[in-house]
């Protein structure tokens, strides 16, 4: 009798060269797409984190200046007391009530006199009378605009009955790089709280 001697054919294991190509541009294909996602989600939290501390630095300069102003009196709008402190002496309205004016100042509850304007894209403070600026913007944060509108801020008589009030509007961006930039514009109302005797 006679076995047929059965031939055991053995398969190696393994992963032929293209298997291996398309598994690896598959790969390459996804992370790409994944890494993509992952770019806009950070710079998307980076815009978010800027405009966070954006809206924080504002609403503290904001606060400070409107405080101020609630409470102060003998506006003039346009006016630098640093250089020319005799306008200083009567209230005045924005002459060009279209385009605002660029600078105010006024004089606190105490009696100190407060100048607001814009220098070197920041908002800038100056008390009592002093040359030194005080920054109230941080220099992350580029204003392009600060605009001042005042209106009835005569002294009380009959031919003046309103209180005075002053309009602020400020506009700028954070951000240098185009992609985290941010633009934005705020507009704020602040009338006086004292009885308008002064």
């Amino acid at each position: 009798m006679k076995f047929n001697k059965i031939k055991k054919i053995s398969k190696k294991g393994g992963f032929t060269l293209i298997e291996i190509m398309v598994s690896s541009t598959i790969f390459i294909v996804v992370m790409t797409i994944s890494m993509g996602s992952i770019y806009s989600v950070i710079e998307g939290n980076r815009k978010s984190q800027s405009m966070r501390s954006i809206m924080d630095n504002l609403n503290i300069t904001l606060e400070s200046m409107t405080r101020v102003m609630r409470f102060g009196y003998l506006y003039h709008c346009d006016s630098d007391s640093i250089t020319n402190p005799v306008v200083l002496t009567l209230p005045s309205d924005c002459p060009d009530m279209v385009n605002g004016a660029s600078s105010i100042s006024l004089y606190s509850s105490s009696g100190v006199n407060y100048i607001y304007k814009l220098e070197n894209n920041r908002i800038t403070r100056y008390v009592g009378g002093s040359a030194t600026p005080s920054y109230l913007t941080s220099s992350d944060v580029t204003i392009e605009s600060l605009k001042f509108y005042v209106y009835g801020s005569a002294k009380y008589s009959s031919l003046n009955f309103a209180q005075p009030m002053i309009v602020i509007i400020i506009k700028g961006y954070v951000g240098s790089k185009p992609t985290i930039k941010s633009t934005f514009a705020i507009q704020t109302a602040v009338s006086q709280r004292l009885f308008d005797t002064q």
